[in-house]
């Protein structure tokens, strides 16, 4: 059986009433699942609501960012999210909170999201996608 990590992103996508836009931070996504891939983990999202998860940090700059937004299954992925209701706890291994101002806004709400951490914590699986080279 394949190992699975679940990454949880806002739904929210406005920085108080500024404005502003926001999401979550994609190199926070970026990141860890070009590290997690690499461990043999697959990788599904959820977000707060549902649908499109907003995105922000988007930089130029950063490869590893360029090559996630660059992949035509990551690039769809956030765009069509389940809500936590619709999450399968048993199905995953992990489940990763991705940063981002938006997350000050529904992540602390949501019972539903912090119900599906809980029953997928309470599992008793402990993973790491390190390896003593790497960690």
């Amino acid at each position: 059986m394949s190992k699975k990590v679940l990454f949880a992103l806002t739904s929210h996508d406005e920085l108080g009433s500024t404005g502003r836009r926001t999401g979550f931070y994609v190199p926070e996504v970026a990141h860890p699942a070009a590290v997690f891939r690499e461990a043999g983990y697959k990788i599904a999202y959820v977000s707060v609501r549902g649908g499109a998860a907003p995105q922000d940090g988007v930089r130029d700059d950063d490869a590893v960012v360029t090559e996630f937004l660059a992949d035509p299954a990551t690039a769809k992925t956030p765009a069509a999210t389940p809500a936590p209701g619709e999450v399968k706890a048993e199905e995953y291994d992990a489940i990763y909170f991705a940063g981002g101002h938006g997350t000050m806004w529904d992540f602390p709400e949501s019972e539903e999201l912090a119900a599906l951490a809980a029953a997928i914590y309470e599992q008793g699986t402990r993973i790491s996608p390190c390896s003593t080279a790497t960690c």
